[in-house]
């Protein structure tokens, strides 16, 4: 009697152990996922991936916010990892932007999860560099840009003009374009970011991106005479009107439309700009060519080197409540959109892809592929890689070079003097 009684107890444990597994296994979670992207393509890619994401566990419910990226950038996020606030997973930059949440501990240190999963052995050499701090990971890369000269073919073979490798090539396409009444070069200046690209992509041109690495890092200096040649040759181009009249007063989106209609040669921008050369919707498909910056007499930067890297993160919370399903998801959804991003043309994967089609591939992305494979060092955008007071800084100085209110010497000094404040 006493045998039955204990195996009917033992039953009635098993089932009651069961019950609770499967209830636990079956328990609803919701995670929070911010990100940048509300509109178009890349919002399209991440409903599908939640999609997916869902479909696979029935348990989970994705709650996505999105949020337009300058707002997100300089308010949103900053205000809600103040307080750990920020979604479960979250869209971020890397560099010395994520520094200051990473220091709060706002955000999951992942290396755990990279051994468990492989990680290290599905990503491409050097993309974990702007997610790690003090020797731990916190962020999965997304994807990889670089900076590069869009060229618009037929108006340099209507005009005569050869597409610069030098700075002097440059200038001479600048003036010969501005006499035959044409726009050489775009600029959305309103968006002084727009105006940090050439500036930093000359700065690697002058001062090598070693040293500009270092001097962002806060181990050299900004005030030499290398960066103040990086400011000398943005005013140069806009003395020689370079950019459109009234640049100051162009949003960058804005600004881009004039070079997608096919009325500037000219457009330096990331390697993003790929999938608007190549819509259908506009009057440039087939006629872009994608070059280095030119370079410049003296500098210390040649033809291989670039602006760019990878600095677009997925973080996960450190706060969050569902840590293995928050970086589960935010694993997915940074492969799938790394994929996806490379065959629109938004930017190159920072993942080792499954063989892809590359007829499905932007061809002008293609082409800026090809003209990187060769890269001897990347900076990344100064913007991204600086942090707190140094980014305002940074803004109103490329403005004043445009404006004329700043010199070139004084970016530099000032520059400096504000990466010091900012530390």
């Amino acid at each position: 009697m006493k045998t039955n009684k204990f195996l009917a107890l033992l039953t009635a444990l098993v089932m009651i152990l069961s019950v609770a597994a499967f209830a636990q296994a079956d328990e609803q979670i919701t995670l929070h996922f911010w990100h940048i992207w509300p509109t178009d393509q890349m919002s399209e890619i991440v409903d599908e991936y939640i999609e997916i994401f869902e479909a696979e566990h029935p348990n989970i419910k994705i709650e996505a916010t999105a949020t337009q990226e300058v707002e997100y950038q300089n308010t949103k996020l900053r205000i809600a990892a103040s307080n750990k606030s920020q979604g479960d997973v979250f869209f971020c930059w890397g560099g010395g932007y994520a520094k200051d949440y990473v220091d709060a501990g706002a955000v999951l240190p992942l290396d755990e999860y990279f051994e468990k999963y492989g990680i290290h052995d599905q990503i491409l050499e050097g993309t974990l560099v702007n997610g790690t701090y003090d020797g731990k990971i916190y962020g999965l890369p997304l994807k990889q840009w670089a900076g590069v000269l869009f060229c618009n073919q037929e108006l340099f073979d209507l005009y005569g003009v050869k597409i610069p490798e030098t700075w002097e090539e440059m200038m001479t396409a600048v003036k010969t374009f501005r006499e035959n009444n044409v726009t050489p070069m775009i600029l959305g200046a309103k968006d002084a970011w727009h105006i940090g690209m050439i500036q930093n992509a000359l700065a690697v041109r002058t001062a090598g991106p070693d040293y500009v690495n270092k001097a962002l890092a806060g181990e050299a200096t900004l005030d030499t005479a290398e960066i103040v040649r990086s400011a000398e040759l943005l005013v140069e181009l806009n003395e020689a009107a370079a950019f459109p009249k009234g640049t100051l007063g162009l949003g960058s989106e804005e600004s881009q439309e004039e070079f997608m209609m096919g009325m500037v040669p000219m457009y330096f921008g990331g390697s993003w700009v790929s999938s608007g050369c190549d819509s259908p919707d506009n009057s440039i498909q087939g006629k872009i060519v994608v070059a280095p910056l030119p370079t410049v007499e003296g500098g210390l930067g040649d033809a291989t080197t670039y602006s760019g890297g990878v600095i677009d993160m997925m973080m996960v919370n450190a706060a969050t409540e569902h840590p293995d399903e928050a970086f589960e998801f935010a694993l997915g959804m940074t492969k799938h959109m790394s994929e996806e991003c490379y065959k629109i043309g938004d930017s190159l994967p920072a993942w080792k892809l499954p063989d892809i089609d590359e007829s499905e591939v932007s061809p002008t992305l293609i082409n800026v592929k090809n003209q990187i494979q060769n890269s001897t060092g990347y900076v990344l955008a100064w913007d991204t890689f600086l942090s707190g007071s140094a980014i305002d800084a940074h803004y109103q100085l490329l403005q004043g070079l445009i404006a004329g209110t700043v010199t070139p010497a004084q970016f530099a000094t000032e520059m400096q003097a504000a990466v010091e404040a900012a530390k």
